[in-house]
This record gives structure tokens, C-alpha cells and sequence, in this order.
């Protein structure tokens, strides 16, 4: 009998000492991951009002790029990382990740652990980043205010504010072979099935030209940019709740 009680106490502390192992080792893993804490959409729309978007012109020299990806592999056990994506401005600095599919990251984190709070992915089509006329990147979005911290494309949701918009434009993604600086030429809210932004195989320069004014006709604000064969685009996309079922997808343009 004594013996069974005592299996029982172990069994019980087991039930409460793992899912809280679980908890704390999640959170050191987003603490180490990110550079710092995201603070919430209307905090960072406030702070950049009062300061009067002052930080709009941050810039980098992207021809003293140094990669530091492959020691990133090493840190973090994790040969799927493939680039680091920053709008600086907007306090998005976070590593990105591909797989053979477009599943597995939505539900795992870095370390390739299992996490329903995941970690932004490329599409797992864009297999030749320095090259591909277009690349998807993909994030999550959350509605619950004690993840906000941990899902760096929540940000990405302040570029509703034509405010933002206006002045923080420069994304850098940094990959293998350089850094590459992209400027935001339109914001777009995708309802009812418009995944014009999904296609990425064409089969002419007007397939291309063709695609990215479809893509960027019927935008939240657009800065008219002209997209030509030459071009070359980053869309990033994070879920949107209004409305509900939407998506905010971020086009951008690589600068010349």
C-alpha cells in the first residue's frame, strides 16, 4: 500500500512539475531568440508619434555585410535557418526558417521543439533565396495580449497606420550570400480567398509584371511604386482580425 501511495505522489508531482518545466523553458527559449521585447501595436504607434517618426532614416550599409548564419545553425542546433529579417524601426529582428513544407514551423519554434507559437518561415517553394523573383515569408499574429512579446510579425499590423506607412519603409533580410535592403511599397489586407501574393512560379517577364499589379491593385496605401521584369520582391504575411479570417500581407521592393 505504501508503495502505491508513493507512485501516486509521483505520478502527481510529474502532472505538475513537467507542463511548468515546459512553460519556463518555452519562455527562455523566445528570450534568447529575441533581441528584446516587442512592446504591444498602439504602444509602438504611440512612441513613434511622439517622436515624431525622428528614427524614419535609419539605414544600413549592406555592402559590409558579414553572415552570420552558419554560426547560427550552430547555436541554435538548426540547420533550417536560412535568414534574418529586420524592420528595424518597427522593433522586427528575428530569425526565419524553411522546410520542406509550409506546416511544420507554424507549430514549432527554433529550437525545432514543439510550439504553438512557432517561428516565421519562408515558403518552402523560394528554394533559391538570392535569386527568386519573389519570396513569402510567413508569421503568426495572436489575439492574446501574454504572447504578444514572443510573435515579432505582430508588428507588422502597425503598418495599418498610414502614419507608419509613410515614414518606416526599409526591411533588411539577410541571407547566405548578402543583405539585401527592400523598401515597402504597399500594404494589403487579403479577404475571401485573394492569394494572388501565393504564386510564385512564373513563366514570363508579363507573367511577373502581370502578377505584382495584381497583387498590389486594391491596397490599404500604396506608394505607386512600378514594379518591372527586373524587379524583385519580399512579401510578408501575418493573420489580421478585421476582418476576421483576413491577412496583412507587407509588399516590398528590393532597392537598386
Amino acid at each position: 500500500m505504501k508503495k502505491k501511495k508513493k507512485s501516486n505522489l509521483k505520478f502527481i508531482l510529474l502532472m505538475i512539475f513537467v507542463p511548468l518545466i515546459t512553460f519556463f523553458g518555452t519562455i527562455f527559449v523566445y528570450e534568447t531568440f529575441f533581441d528584446h521585447t516587442i512592446p504591444s501595436v498602439e504602444e509602438l504607434k504611440k512612441e513613434k508619434k511622439k517622436d515624431n517618426y525622428s528614427d524614419k532614416d535609419d539605414k544600413k550599409d549592406v555592402s559590409n555585410y558579414v553572415n552570420e548564419l552558419p554560426n547560427l545553425r550552430a547555436q541554435y542546433g538548426n540547420n533550417d535557418i536560412y535568414g534574418r529579417l529586420e524592420l528595424t524601426q518597427l522593433n522586427i529582428n528575428t530569425l526565419v526558417t524553411r522546410s520542406v513544407n509550409n506546416s511544420y514551423y507554424l507549430d514549432r519554434n527554433i529550437y525545432k521543439q514543439v510550439d504553438g507559437l512557432g517561428v516565421p518561415f519562408f515558403d518552402y517553394r523560394n528554394q533559391d533565396l538570392a535569386n527568386n523573383r519573389q519570396i513569402n515569408i510567413y508569421g503568426h499574429n495572436t489575439q492574446n495580449v501574454n504572447f504578444l512579446s514572443q510573435l515579432p510579425f505582430v508588428n507588422l499590423t502597425a503598418y495599418t497606420d498610414k502614419n507608419i506607412f509613410d515614414n518606416y519603409k526599409t526591411v533588411y533580410l539577410s541571407i547566405d550570400e548578402k543583405q539585401i535592403e527592400y523598401e515597402v511599397i504597399a500594404i494589403k489586407i487579403i479577404t475571401d480567398g485573394n492569394n494572388e501574393h501565393m504564386k510564385l512560379i512564373f513563366y514570363s517577364d508579363d507573367d511577373f509584371v502581370n502578377h505584382a499589379a495584381k497583387m498590389i491593385n486594391g491596397s490599404l496605401y500604396t506608394n505607386n511604386a512600378t514594379v518591372t521584369k527586373d524587379d524583385k520582391l519580399l512579401v510578408l504575411q501575418v493573420c489580421h482580425y478585421d476582418p476576421p479570417g483576413s491577412y496583412l500581407i507587407v509588399i516590398c521592393k528590393e532597392k537598386k
